[in-house]
């Protein structure tokens, strides 16, 4: 009997393993695919301050990023540029297999190519019985089960686990780019409904290429086919016979409960996610090394019941929640602002005073210090205000803790449905 069977070989999943198998723990890992970091879901841009918190491969990283350029629906664009590295592109492949290779290394079992169809809890522990393409299926027991399934909740209902209250949808494809040298963001709702689109540059052998993707509140698939065939892309993009899209659903609200009796759920499983921007790979870590720490002291104790482990919801809310609701009620706000208001938010941060608020507050992982600090100047209030008398809506008693200074927005319900 492993201490720790982990459902799921992307980051977080891998980071917990490690995590464990470092502090002496028996961690089996269960990835469906038969290949780590296959097939690539996301962008792979982390901060650079990502590589100092966690222990992670560096030499998985493509490319700096340090300037971005942010285009509005009337063709407007406004630059940032930092003297400093921001952010890197990854390769998610050859992340995926650093993190899998450094797991191993500590003592951590890595099982491809084996889907969990099943978890059945008995008074010791817990099976897994798991679906393998040329061996049938074959019961594998633990004591305790970390869910890393991703976006992927089909193992949720058995354990008494709730599902994400809302998704939006992305879709993604990696392709041959003429040669950029920042980040490129558009939005509006001819390119995106309710979210916006990238182009992320990077090199690989020395060829110049990027991931073009978007979010979107529908139809992503359909609306990058439109974006990588629109102005502002086509010319740039050169032939690539390979290039496939990847789609999936993103969380963007966590699930109620991230513990059941023997079970922790981590990452995108929880739907712990940035609602702002739909990155993931962060928080999953995070929450990887919480679920580990909780783990390893439920072990301690002899005691997995679901009283014992919500201390690991605890640590994750101490450290996430309050950001996880700012960028909720911000997200909610945002995706129902027409083109025309984006071209207004625009001009807003155009000007000197808002500009310089977002250059103090904003960073990479964390957004609600910007989000804040936004709130508070009046003209950004008022258009708030004009945006949200225009459709009906109001200012109730804020949902969030009394830390939390700004007040909520409460939308209607049709109103608040962006998945």
């Amino acid at each position: 009997m492993y201490d720790v069977l982990v459902i799921g070989g992307g980051p977080a999943g891998l980071y917990a393993a490690y995590c464990l198998a470092r502090a002496g723990r028996s961690v089996a890992v269960f990835e469906e695919h038969r290949e780590i970091g296959m097939p690539v879901h996301c962008t792979g841009v982390l901060a650079t301050g990502s590589f100092s918190r966690f222990t992670l491969p560096q030499d998985s990283i493509r490319a700096a990023l340090r300037n971005a350029r942010f285009h509005s629906p009337d063709g407007r664009f406004l630059s940032f540029a930092s003297d400093q590295d921001e952010a890197v592109v990854v390769d998610r492949p050859s992340f995926d297999r650093g993190l899998a290779d450094q797991a191993v290394e500590v003592g951590a079992d890595l099982f491809l190519g084996h889907r969990i169809e099943a978890l059945l809890r008995f008074p010791e522990g817990i099976v897994a019985h798991s679906s393998i393409a040329d061996d049938g299926s074959r019961p594998i027991a633990g004591r305790l089960v970390i869910l890393a399934t991703g976006a992927a909740y089909h193992l949720h209902q058995s354990l008494g686990l709730g599902l994400p209250a809302r998704f939006v949808r992305s879709a993604q494809v990696e392709v041959d780019f003429a040669r950029l040298a920042e980040v490129e963001v558009y939005f509006g709702n001819e390119v995106a409904p309710g979210s916006f689109a990238w182009v992320v540059p990077f090199t690989r052998g020395g060829v110049p290429k990027a991931k073009i993707g978007l979010l979107s509140s529908r139809d992503a698939e359909r609306y990058l086919a439109r974006f990588l065939q629109s102005p502002m892309v086509a010319p740039r993009t050169l032939p690539n016979p390979q290039c496939a899209y990847r789609r999936r659903p993103v969380p963007i609200r966590p699930i109620p409960k991230t513990f059941a009796e023997r079970v922790l759920v981590i990452g995108d499983a929880a739907g712990i996610v940035k609602p702002t921007t739909g990155g993931g790979i962060y928080y999953g870590l995070l929450t990887a090394e919480l679920a580990a720490a909780t783990a390893t002291e439920a072990m301690n104790a002899g005691d997995f019941s679901a009283r014992f482990l919500s201390r690991y919801q605890a640590a994750w809310q101490a450290a996430l929640a309050s950001e996880i609701r700012t960028g909720v009620l911000f997200r909610c706000f945002a995706s129902q602002l027409s083109d025309a208001e984006i071209d207004e938010a625009f001009h807003m941060v155009a000007s000197e005073q808002v500009g310089h608020l977002i250059r103090d507050h904003a960073t990479f992982n964390w957004h609600k210090d910007v989000i804040l600090a936004l709130w508070r100047n009046a003209n950004v209030r008022g258009f708030l205000w004009r945006s949200l008398v225009a459709r009906g809506s109001r200012l109730v008693s804020p949902r969030l803790h009394r830390s939390d200074v700004a007040p909520a927005v409460r939308l209607s319900e049709e109103g608040s449905q962006i998945g």
